[in-house]
């Protein structure tokens, strides 16, 4: 039977709901990783749930962070924070867990703060409430700066990949900064990425950013677009499609979203998340392969990818082979 539209949301804050309050059975899991991909609206529909979650929080995270920062000698404990969810996802109560607990910053107005610096491992993701009201969600081995002013709220992402949801504030500019490049804001909702042997890329998923390096005019980039910032070469911006908004920003939930992307890409994407390395066969490194998986499961990755694709998967320590035939013993080995 397919469902509607409005059906699958409900089922979508269900599961926001159940996995923020607790961890998932294994059962559950299973259930919630089937439920993933049994349709191409539930990822969407899921990612719009825990949108839905952040934003109904903001109301109150400013309150907190600003009573935060006047007793900055005390952590407070924020392990759980219910929110209602309404309008057209669900009635009802969920809570949002953030690991490591909250995280808040001791700028606010009329005080300039030391830095503070935040950073996720290998294979982990980190939530972080600002004293502001925004939040930055930290990819897998991820790195930032934040200094507070009563002029400006100033960011450094000093590796890896992070998404900003910033509490709109004209008077105190949101500024990024990667690189040789600078990302500004008002208040909306992008990802900045600073990764090895890639561009600067910028996804902006709301409002409109401000891209700007030295001595070249600024580029305004709005949503459901991609800016790319290579080294020596101009910043180029193209629209992406909402599934592919969807899919680039699946890390949030602990997945990898593919798309008909080869092999070999989904290996290299799948390195950023373990220190298990997936070693495909050059002779079949350009299949293609296409569905959502575990950040954090490159074995399992690669079992189910090598039963679609009618491939054989050998296990060694700290790696895992893909190849075509039990006899192609020549790749991967170290």
């Amino acid at each position: 039977m397919t469902l509607t539209s409005l059906e699958i949301d409900d089922r979508a804050a269900e599961w926001v709901a159940k996995r923020n309050l607790r961890d998932l059975t294994p059962a559950e899991q299973e259930e919630f990783d089937a439920w993933l991909v049994a349709d191409p609206r539930n990822l969407g529909a899921y990612g719009r749930a825990e949108a839905v979650l952040v934003r109904l929080e903001r109301v109150s995270v400013t309150a907190r962070g600003e009573l935060c920062a006047k007793h900055e000698a005390e952590t407070p404990k924020w392990s759980r924070r219910h929110v209602i969810l309404t309008g057209s996802i669900a009635a009802g109560i969920a809570a949002v867990s953030i690991v490591g607990g909250a995280m808040w910053e001791s700028g606010h107005e009329g005080v300039i703060a030391s830095k503070t610096e935040y950073a996720t491992r290998i294979g982990q993701t980190r939530e972080i409430l600002l004293s502001d009201g925004s939040i930055i969600t930290l990819n897998t081995n991820s790195r930032v700066t934040v200094e507070f002013s009563k002029d400006i709220r100033a960011i450094r992402l000093v590796q890896g990949e992070a998404l900003f949801d910033v509490a709109k504030n004209k008077d105190r500019p949101f500024v990024v900064h990667a690189g040789d490049t600078q990302v500004r804001a008002v208040g909306t909702s992008f990802t900045v990425s600073l990764l090895p042997q890639r561009p600067i890329e910028v996804l902006v998923r709301e409002g409109v950013v401000e891209l700007k390096r030295a001595a070249t005019s600024p580029v305004w980039v709005g949503a459901s677009t991609r800016a790319l910032a290579p080294r020596g070469a101009p910043i180029v911006a193209v629209p992406v499609s909402v599934t592919m908004l969807t899919r680039d920003l699946a890390w949030q939930y602990g997945r990898i979203a593919l798309d008909n992307q080869t092999l070999q890409a989904a290996a290299n994407e799948f390195s950023r998340y373990s220190d298990v390395r997936i070693v495909v066969d050059p002779a079949i490194a350009n299949r293609t392969v296409t569905g959502l998986f575990a950040s954090n499961d490159p074995v399992g990755f690669a079992k189910a990818a090598a039963a679609v694709l009618k491939l054989h998967v050998e296990m060694n320590e700290g790696q895992v082979r893909i190849f075509n035939t039990p006899d192609t013993k020549t790749v991967g080995k170290s």
